[in-house]
């Protein structure tokens, strides 16, 4: 399939950090991974731009305000909702129970990296000031996105996400 007939992927980002957001967002265009990115900045946005209430958890639309994404990155530590909670009323939805979520974090306790398996998390990403971790990582998302692989959780320092 040639790069033109190639399927763009929907990456949603939830992250209150734009820098981060920026890196991502570039990483993915560097390695031509053929995404149309939508961020939001806040847990209680994620949820919204889904369709989904951020205090019941229920579906509020039909359809999500932006279009469906086929991958979702959310970052632990957000306002107005933990990236625990909104992952677990993501995945109570039923229109994203197969949508791969990817945590996010620089740091991670062993607590919430279990919670995080055992909600519905496909994977973590360790944010990274390592060039060259972080394009590994990229290349994983890539990969996830291509339905080549399963993400794997990953330990602090490791940026990579496939098993």
């Amino acid at each position: 399939m040639s790069a033109v007939e190639r399927k763009k992927f929907n990456v949603l980002i939830a992250d209150d950090n734009q820098s981060d957001v920026f890196i991502i967002t570039r990483g993915l265009a560097q390695f031509d991974a053929q995404c149309n990115v939508f961020d939001v900045q806040d847990g209680e946005s994620l949820l919204t731009a889904l369709g989904i209430d951020p205090v019941s958890g229920r579906p509020i639309a039909p359809q999500p305000i932006i279009p469906r994404p086929d991958l979702i990155l959310i970052d632990l530590f957000m306002p107005k909702l933990y990236g625990l909670q909104a992952l677990k009323m993501i995945k109570r939805d039923r229109r994203y129970q197969r949508t791969p979520c990817l945590l996010m974090s620089h740091s991670l306790s062993e607590h919430d990296r279990r919670q995080a398996g055992v909600i519905g998390a496909c994977g973590i990403l360790h944010k990274t000031d390592n060039p060259s971790n972080f394009r590994a990582a990229i290349r994983d998302l890539e990969t996830v996105l291509s339905g080549g692989a399963k993400p794997r959780q990953t330990e602090p320092g490791d940026s990579r996400i496939l098993r």
